[in-house]
């Protein structure tokens, strides 16, 4: 993992949310931060030494407090977080366990902030050396109106998926906003509307292992009522990358993918953001931008408020402007596939050491300075 790499940052803690800051504030943490979470004024991590040791907590940003979640640490098995975000008070997190070589338990709760978790739903799939097999959970997105999770089974060799399911996650439930193959995966939530990229199909042969049968051409764009709004195409990618090279975030009218190269005339060298108004006939593409993140090793993953867009590399976090490209370096990268949260107060991203880790808000009014 990179360290600090002498980037420098003011420590300061103001009550003053509602003014034009410029100066960031820094939360130490003694432990690396794998994923984050904003709903300002107040941001939830999940951090530990490794995946298996992370607990979360939640730091509210304008007055320093930080709260824990009971319930938020599990050390059976190996696990890995899918999923964390916070809605209001409320923080939901994916919980995915393997036990043994070809266990893979899927649990998805819901914790009030300071409070005990509670378990929604829980689920039993299998993984093993080819494709993942049986039950499975992730896709949760929100928003503090709505939050969703995506549902399924990939069948028996992890190729026949059915009973797709697209649901908003309750305090103690949850109910049906659709279902079928193009159902899944929920991306993004904004107000009353659910970004979904439809999840891949897969072959399976003893000689070529686990591979992509079909791939997503389109994002659905779903109401939280189960309506279909709109079917946006997907921009070029790079052949060589997988599914996975797409991400995609929706504010607005304005949707926002990434995807893993092709921007001509550059040809496959980056990555790329491509800006939609997806309110509008055909799904008007506004731009699409390339930027300075090498296509390998691929890792990358972005969040975007407005007119600035944050994307994380391999090596750097970048900053972007969406309605000129201007892309600007601005930190390193946190190593860990940790998410970046940005709202209209501003961002929040990760920086951590081998051993431990910071939270870093930037104001709204500094990140227009760095990219205007």
């Amino acid at each position: 993992m990179l360290g600090l790499c002498g980037f420098v940052l003011l420590l300061l803690f103001s009550t003053q949310v509602g003014s034009a800051r410029t100066q960031s504030t820094v939360k130490q943490i003694g432990a690396p931060v794998w994923t984050l979470a904003m709903d300002w004024p107040r941001v939830a991590y999940a951090s530990g030494q490794d995946r298996k040791s992370e607990s979360i907590r939640v730091w509210n940003v304008a007055t320093g407090a930080t709260s824990a979640v009971d319930g938020g640490r599990s050390t059976d098995a190996v696990q890995y977080a899918g999923g964390l975000l916070l809605s209001g008070t409320r923080v939901v997190w994916i919980r995915a366990q393997q036990i043994g070589n070809t266990n893979l338990d899927y649990r998805l709760y819901s914790a009030p902030v300071g409070g005990s978790a509670h378990l929604l739903k829980a689920m039993h799939g299998l993984t093993g050396i080819y494709c993942d097999k049986g039950p499975a959970m992730g896709g949760l997105a929100g928003s503090r109106s709505a939050v969703v999770v995506s549902t399924w089974d990939a069948g028996p060799d992890g190729t026949k998926p059915s009973k797709q399911r697209l649901a908003l996650v309750g305090p103690s439930a949850l109910s049906t906003v659709a279902t079928g193959a193009k159902a899944i995966v929920s991306q993004s939530v904004d107000g009353g509307h659910i970004a979904v990229l439809p999840l891949p199909t897969f072959s399976f042969t003893y000689d070529n292992g686990c591979n992509y049968a079909t791939l997503p051409a389109n994002v659905l764009v779903y109401s939280t009522t189960g309506a279909l709004l709109a079917k946006v195409p997907l921009p070029p990618r790079d052949p060589t990358t997988d599914p996975g090279g797409y991400q995609v975030a929706i504010r607005g009218n304005r949707l926002v993918v990434l995807a893993r190269g092709l921007h001509e005339p550059s040809g496959p060298a980056w990555v790329t953001l491509s800006v939609y108004d997806w309110t509008k006939p055909k799904y008007k593409r506004l731009h699409t931008w390339p930027v300075a993140i090498p296509l390998y090793p691929g890792e990358a993953n972005f969040s975007f408020y407005g007119h600035v867009a944050a994307v994380e590399g391999y090596s750097d976090l970048h900053l972007v402007n969406l309605d000129t490209g201007k892309d600007v370096v601005i930190a390193p990268s946190s190593q860990t596939g940790c998410s970046t949260a940005l709202g209209p107060q501003g961002l929040v991203y990760a920086l951590n050491s081998y051993t431990a880790g910071q939270l870093v808000f930037v104001p709204m009014a500094k990140l227009l300075q760095l990219v205007s």
